[in-house]
């Protein structure tokens, strides 16, 4: 017996439903897929970032000269610093550009090598890293020196510019 035709045209929305239904369901897996990329690309874009202000960071204490880490850094009271010839913590702006301008008054020449890392976290706008730096250079008085340091970084994404909040690098036992 042949359909009739009302079953025909029930049929007809069915066919239908089930299309809008395979439609949806691809627009959600594309828009899901677009979404992962996004996440995905904009990671590996923060990431990248962090590690030109770490570079960034590294040739401007290598300077030697306190203007050029300047821009690098938040100018406020909460931030800290630890290098390994710190006698304690410099906390808020003041102390701590006071503490790289001093080391314009022991240091002749400093290079800074990443060796190991830098491991990079990112939470919303702020990041940290960890990494392993080979520090050598030459004192002042002419001595030679080389150390590896453990290097811990706090940034804040300030006007869409990561800056750091603290810096700490420890000497790791020879």
């Amino acid at each position: 017996m042949p359909p009739t035709p009302w079953q025909i045209k029930e049929q007809g929305k069915q066919e239908m439903i089930r299309s809008n239904i395979i439609a949806s369901v691809g627009r959600t897996v594309l828009l899901s897929s677009a979404v992962m990329l996004a996440a995905h690309g904009t990671g590996h874009a923060q990431e990248a970032e962090i590690k030109a202000a770490i570079a960034a960071n590294h040739a401007a204490i290598e300077s030697l000269d306190v203007t050029k880490v300047d821009p690098l850094w938040v100018h406020d009271a909460t931030v800290t610093l630890i290098n390994p010839a710190s006698k304690s913590i410099s906390v808020g702006w003041d102390a701590v550009r006071k503490a790289w301008a001093a080391q314009s008054d022991y240091l002749a020449a400093l290079k800074i090598t990443q060796v190991d890392g830098p491991y990079i976290q990112v939470k919303g706008d702020i990041a940290w890293e960890t990494g392993v730096a080979l520090s050598a250079g030459k004192l002042k008085s002419g001595a030679d020196f080389s150390r590896r340091v453990v290097e811990f970084d706090v940034f804040e994404k300030r006007d869409g510019k990561w800056l750091l909040v603290s810096h700490s690098a420890t000497r790791l036992p020879e």
